[in-house]
């Protein structure tokens, strides 16, 4: 077994203590601009080697302040593109018909579950796909009800697969008999379903329901007891026990691979919803834990690698909820599961900064990097670390409080953005010698290189882009003067912002 640490110095300018919350008197400071009205939670990051190239995605979720939006950044810090406020989660970079896209979830979200549709923008930012399930042709009971819906996908899961379609979660309100775990007769539960949709028509392709399954994956197999913080009573239909809180999804050939977070279980599901395999990360299920192979309440389940006889798997280990406490340790977990033969489930790896350690109660990720390294997001904590191929932390980056900002999840994808948009600019009196100061972004442009000023037909200055906004500082330009600011390089190569005037103040 390998066990991976790392003893670094801890993230600075922030206050931490080993196994507490990152403690704060005053809201996580965001980054503003000139030329923008966007507003992005400040970027710390710290690189102490050589990461893998490809930007961050992420959907930072502030709950004081009530800002939710998909976003991208860049490894120094720099936003890239932030889309429109809204609630989201699932935020994923993925491929479509051979082109890079983002796809997330959006909709009303309620305690750990909720009803929406999947967006899908292209490189320019501009939706092309909208997937969506009728509550109505599913018959679906929501804790909303009577309220209509238009969509119920859950928030968990938004992953394609090579055919077109994509993988979505569902939570059914629905009436159970809970007495075998000591609930009532009628009672009421979430019944975890998951949905292949074919992503251009909306037809369903494939679908599973825990509860109609219960016989191979009885209620029996939960680790929430029914009345727990976050697990819902079961007594009535807007407080639901919802015991199998299904949160991945990955499809292998024509099989399934489900994660079942308050079942601390993970499913191998054939194309006629029967179970080939389960493992649970308590018991065993149908297999034998070996050393330091526990697991529970974990997300992002996924294959590195698969043969007949033997998988290897990769998770975030929250191993918390809000009825545990922060009593474990989150890690990053790699397990091989012999599937034939011994059926023993034996330790790859368990990645965890040593330095600054985390202790996760929702939510997460754990991302299969190439040359060995991984990203894990930290979900209800703001903070995403990648590790190199030994196991090391390469870069730490922190984007908020803990519990008061997060996301979902955390990615690293390559990505060339082609805005459909014009940069934006703004120009105004600096307190340098009477010099104007022109400021210029472009929302997800991700390859200018550098921006020429001009005033009429006249090049003013030219400067080396310098982030998300660059400050050019101009001779010769005067109060109420237009200026126009040109993107040179990349993709928008030639871009022209729209003429701005020259005001006393930005």
């Amino acid at each position: 077994m390998r066990r991976f640490l790392s003893a670094l110095a801890i993230f600075p300018g922030l206050i931490s203590v080993t196994g507490a919350q990152l403690s704060h008197d005053a809201p996580w400071p965001l980054q503003t601009y000139q030329s923008s009205t966007i507003k992005t939670p400040l970027m710390e990051v710290t690189k102490i080697g050589q990461t893998e190239p490809g930007f961050l995605f992420i959907s930072p979720s502030d709950i004081i302040r009530g800002d939710s939006h998909p976003a991208i950044y860049s490894d120094d810090g720099q936003l890239v593109w932030q889309g429109a406020k809204g609630n989201y989660t699932a935020l994923q970079p993925q491929m479509l018909d051979g082109e890079p896209v983002i796809a997330y979830w959006e909709g009303f979200q309620g305690a750990g579950f909720g009803f929406g549709h999947i967006t899908i923008l292209n490189s320019s930012y501009d939706e092309i796909h909208r997937v969506t399930l009728s509550c109505k042709d599913q018959r679906f009971v929501t804790v909303y009800d009577p309220m209509e819906l238009d969509s119920c996908i859950d928030l968990h899961e938004s992953q394609f697969t090579e055919n077109g379609t994509v993988l979505v979660t569902a939570v059914n309100v629905t009436q159970a008999d809970l007495t075998s775990i000591g609930g009532q007769k009628d009672g009421w539960i979430q019944d975890g379903l998951i949905y292949e949709i074919d992503i251009k028509t909306n037809e369903i392709l494939f679908r599973w329901s825990a509860y109609e399954h219960r016989n191979e994956a009885p209620m029996g197999y939960d680790w929430a007891p029914i009345g727990a913080t976050g697990a819902g009573s079961g007594v009535n239909k807007t407080d639901p026990y919802g015991y199998p809180h299904l949160n991945s999804i990955y499809k292998y050939g024509n099989d399934y691979l489900l994660s079942s977070r308050y079942m601390c279980s993970i499913f191998f599901i054939a194309p006629n919803g029967s179970i080939i395999w389960h493992l649970h990360g308590r018991t065993g299920g149908d297999f034998n834990l070996g050393l330091d192979t526990n697991f529970c309440y974990q997300h992002d389940v996924r294959f590195m690698a698969q043969s007949p006889e033997r998988v290897t798997l990769s998770m975030h280990n929250n191993d918390n909820t809000e009825f545990t406490g922060h009593t474990s340790l989150t890690t990053g977990l790699v397990l091989h599961v012999e599937l034939q033969g011994s059926k023993d489930v034996t330790v790859e790896s368990r990645m965890w900064d040593a330095a600054e350690p985390v202790y996760v109660e929702s939510q997460g990720s754990y991302q299969v990097l190439k040359n060995g390294h991984a990203l894990q997001g930290h979900g209800a904590i703001p903070k995403i670390e990648e590790y190199d191929e030994n196991g090391i932390v390469v870069m730490r980056a922190r984007f908020g409080y803990d519990n008061i900002v997060q996301s979902y999840r955390a990615y690293r994808y390559p990505w060339v953005g082609r805005p459909s948009t014009k940069p934006d600019a703004a120009a105004c009196l600096s307190d340098e010698d009477g010099k104007i100061a022109v400021h210029v972004s472009w929302n997800g442009a991700t390859d200018v290189v550098s921006w020429k000023v001009y005033s009429g037909s006249q090049l003013k200055q030219t400067a080396t882009r310098n982030g998300f906004e660059t400050t050019i500082l101009v001779d010769g330009l005067s109060e109420n003067d237009s200026v126009v600011v040109e993107a040179v390089g990349g993709v928008g190569d030639g871009t022209r912002s729209k003429s701005v005037t020259v005001g006393l103040s930005c």
